[in-house]
């Protein structure tokens, strides 16, 4: 009975083991993030050329 105790014994460590894994997939799913953030802020530089063409509309409108 002692031995197969320890079987199990191994077996969950096992299991741990691989749950550090998915850790390490996460962290790289949060690099991923901070690459998207860097786009919308490229994306926050083309709305404010917009604002500058529309200025220039509302002068010849003027």
């Amino acid at each position: 009975m002692h031995i197969s105790v320890s079987i199990q014994r191994s077996a969950v460590s096992g299991q741990r083991s691989a749950v550090s894994g998915q850790r390490s997939a996460v962290s790289g799913q949060r690099s991923a993030v901070s690459g998207q953030r860097s786009a919308v802020s490229g994306q926050r530089s083309a709305v404010s050329g917009q604002w500058s063409a529309v200025s220039g509309q509302y002068l010849t409108e003027s």
